[in-house]
């Protein structure tokens, strides 16, 4: 999410905690916490990778992370004034709340809820909230469109953290119009989005946006290609293993991209035109493959549609603007 929801969690925690004024520092403290998990980004910086368990949206996105937090911020309550109790209880549902809202983004991957006894990383069966950009790029068009998306979902809950419920009950029809709109799959919402970003979507033959939605984590690769059809791109991801490794190589369709390669590939010996028999003796086995069934011909904002898969099963869907 683009934290203005976590924010929202952070006020709404501090309106019913009701620690002692001055009450902004409160809201402060409450959003900060709410917010804390996704303090695992710094990992990006130190070489961690999404997907491992301390990447983004792992360990400190978990149940069990949620309340070591909260079990240490109980203990100090009452040093602080505060009631243990209570302090500990809404620490936790807070910090819980955190993960319990990322598996309602529809991108990235999924959250460590389990951890440390299960690494799965876990997405809701329904996924109305748009994942937000990370970092510099959450300052573009799309990341203002997902922050306003998140400031209409969540109105209720700031406008109840900040202590303005007369105004609620004139709002609430308002509301929850508009997030009906933001939520559903609506064709004349997906097209007014469209046309605010100024949408350049290719999609693959025989794709629908139906058909891809029916796709599920654990599926199979052969069952997926039978339901949408063959991609428009497909890419193969290998592990780090020395420096310059070849990490991602680009199929367009069939045969190696002739667009530049994100890693240094060549002195791998892999050249475009090559056929995928041919990067498999020489680089072995990828460790993952996905499908793009979207692009931009014209290189700008487009809706990504893509499927990876590990093993010939599932892992991850992609159903983001690019």
């Amino acid at each position: 999410m683009a934290s203005l929801g976590h924010i929202a969690v952070g006020l709404a925690a501090a309106r019913v905690h009701r620690t002692a004024p001055p009450r902004w520092s409160s809201m402060a403290w409450w959003s900060a916490l709410s917010m804390l998990p996704d303090a695992d980004v710094v990992g990006f910086g130190l070489g961690v990778e999404y997907g491992d368990p301390w990447g983004h949206r792992g360990a400190t996105h978990s149940v069990t992370f949620a309340f070591a937090v909260a079990t240490a911020l109980g203990v100090a309550a009452p040093k602080l004034g505060l009631p243990a109790v209570r302090t500990w209880l809404i620490a936790a549902l807070t910090l819980v709340s955190h993960g319990l809202l990322d598996t309602l983004t529809d991108g990235g991957l999924g959250c460590a809820l389990l951890w440390p006894f299960d690494l799965t990383r876990y997405f809701a069966p329904w996924q109305p909230i748009p994942v937000a950009p990370i970092g510099l790029d959450f300052i573009s068009p799309y990341g203002l469109l997902v922050a306003a998306t998140e400031l209409v979902l969540f109105a209720p809950l700031v406008l109840f953290g900040l202590g303005l419920t007369r105004i609620q009950k004139y709002f609430l029809p308002v509301w929850a119009l508009a997030s009906w709109l933001i939520v559903s799959a609506d064709p004349v919402r997906e097209a007014a989005i469209g046309l605010v970003l100024r949408e350049d979507t290719e999609y693959a033959a025989g794709f629908s946006e139906r058909s891809f939605r029916s796709v599920g984590y654990g599926d199979r690769d052969t069952d997926v290609r039978h339901l949408l059809g063959p991609p428009l791109r497909e890419w193969w991801h290998y592990p780090p293993t020395a420096p310059g490794q070849c990490l991602f190589v680009f199929f367009e369709p069939d045969v190696v991209s002739t667009a530049p390669q994100r890693e240094p590939c060549s002195p791998r010996g892999i050249q475009p035109g090559m056929t995928r028999d041919d990067v498999r003796r020489a680089l072995g086995p990828p460790a993952g493959v996905c499908w793009a069934y979207t692009r931009s011909p014209g290189d700008r904002r487009y809706r990504a549609r893509a499927i990876c898969f590990s093993n010939g099963r599932v892992v991850e869907l992609f159903r983001l603007w690019d």
